[in-house]
């Protein structure tokens, strides 16, 4: 890392300090009680979800805004994203950063993961792998699945940190806990040797474990996955696994594809 680079670094230990200072006071003066700041979370949750009415998201802004005041972590990490996508508030970056940073600080990890993918894809604020690979290794070696794979994702895509071993690993590491883009990701990588050994039979395990959990799947992403596989002779198997398995969900262009291509759908 050179000294430029480092300087740009956030220092999160001080930064957690400065959160925690932060959030004491705010939750001190919000003039909120404990019992009312859980009311409002959960009536905030509610109409974020659309449970038991119709989605209002700018009304639930409003109870999630009263919830993340009295210091609720899961509340500003909500507000956070909403604020991120201006939905029922204004687009906001800085302040959803804000928000994400505390609710971080108070034990919601999916709010590290937020703030990570805002680094590695750029696309709310300047794109800071470095910034973001503190923050996955923050919280990787706590078990968060997320974490894993998007660090497997920095050394696999990026340039400036290719690294096929170290993204084999972190894969793998996903993978165990039933990562499904993970294991999808293993497959390929053990059907063309990078990173690891070139093994179908292994590539084929990792397809395996995969496909079990398709049903969960999003099949627009299963498509578009596998009509990408399906252009390397290498992976074409793979992206024949997964066009089928959103053919079988009725996805209409994965359903096109195995037409045009002669391919045979499951059957199920």
């Amino acid at each position: 890392m050179t000294d430029a680079t480092r300087h740009n670094v956030i220092d999160f230990r001080q930064k957690a300090k400065e959160l925690r200072i932060k959030h004491v006071s705010k939750k001190a003066s919000a003039g909120v009680s404990d019992l009312e700041a859980e009311r409002a979370e959960a009536l905030g949750l509610l109409h974020l979800m659309g449970e038991g009415g119709a989605w209002d998201p700018e009304k639930a802004a409003g109870y999630l805004a009263t919830a993340a005041k009295a210091g609720r972590a899961r509340a500003q990490h909500e507000l956070g994203l909403l604020h991120l996508q201006g939905t029922g508030v204004p687009h906001d970056v800085p302040r959803a950063v804000e928000l994400l940073e505390s609710a971080w600080q108070g034990g919601h990890a999916a709010s590290v993961i937020a703030l990570a993918e805002l680094f590695i894809f750029g696309e709310h604020c300047q794109k800071d792998i470095e910034r973001a690979l503190d923050l996955l290794y923050e919280v990787v070696f706590d078990g968060e699945t997320a974490a894993m794979y998007y660090l497997a994702y920095i050394y696999d895509r990026d340039a400036g940190h290719h690294n096929p071993f170290e993204a084999a690993y972190w894969y793998r590491r996903a993978a165990e806990y039933g990562h499904f883009k993970s294991q999808i990701r293993l497959a390929c990588l053990y059907a063309v040797g990078q990173g690891v050994p070139r093994c179908l039979e292994t590539a084929e395990g990792f397809l395996q474990a995969a496909m079990k959990s398709t049903d969960a799947q999003d099949p627009k992403f299963l498509y578009w996955q596998g009509a990408r596989l399906g252009e390397t002779p290498e992976t074409e198997f793979l992206g024949q696994a997964l066009i089928k398995a959103a053919a079988a969900m009725k996805y209409t262009p994965a359903q096109r594809f195995l037409m045009e291509h002669g391919w045979r759908a499951n059957s199920r």
